[in-house]
């Protein structure tokens, strides 16, 4: 195999779609599917309670006050914490004076190389717990400090994207994963 190399530079959308993604996978959204359905089906048992008792509401404020929480935890895990994640993300890169410079990548057979004018950075696939692929980037997680690398396909050529694509598939066999982007709302930042 010979090396890819490629020069990138990310957009503030994209690295927060990392971080988000990031944040599914690891942060405070872990779980959030599991923990957003225990929330909704205590809702429901509260409001089949206030049903059988004709919505008596003055009778059974405990029912009520638990059903208002339930509904806003619901709301918390499955809008409220994600959009938490992605301006997280959107923080981290406008703080950030290296994230928003152009990088050259090195891809190995054994690790990959990323270095600009103020970083060199050298990752063995082996540190790597997280390889995502979206429509969009690459997310490679991972490592003593747990940093993520965000790569953007828009910077790259179709025929670079489907080699980086075939290459990580290999190299980082059951830590890969391929998702879809929501195309609802998605901007071109």
């Amino acid at each position: 195999m010979t090396d890819i190399c490629f020069k990138n530079k990310l957009k503030i959308r994209e690295y927060a779609e990392g971080y988000q993604i990031y944040d599914v996978l690891h942060g405070n959204s872990k779980g959030r599917v599991w923990k957003s359905s225990l929330f909704f089906f205590m809702a429901m048992a509260m409001l089949f309670i206030l049903m059988m008792n004709s919505f008596n509401i003055s009778a059974f404020p405990v029912t009520t006050l638990v059903l208002l929480i339930c509904m806003y935890m619901c709301s918390y895990y499955i809008y409220i914490l994600p959009k938490k994640a992605k301006l997280r993300g959107e923080h981290i890169y406008k703080t950030s004076r290296i994230l928003s410079k152009e990088y050259s990548f090195t891809v190995k057979k054994e690790c990959f190389i990323i270095k600009n004018d103020y970083e060199y950075i050298k990752k063995y696939y082996s540190e790597l717990t997280d390889c995502i692929e979206t429509d969009d980037i690459f997310l490679l997680a991972g490592g003593i400090e747990n940093r993520i690398i965000v790569i953007s396909k828009r910077c790259l050529s179709q025929d670079e994207k489907i080699h980086l694509s075939d290459f990580l598939k290999r190299e980082t066999v059951k830590k890969y994963r391929r998702t879809k982007t929501r195309k609802k709302g998605k901007k071109n930042e």
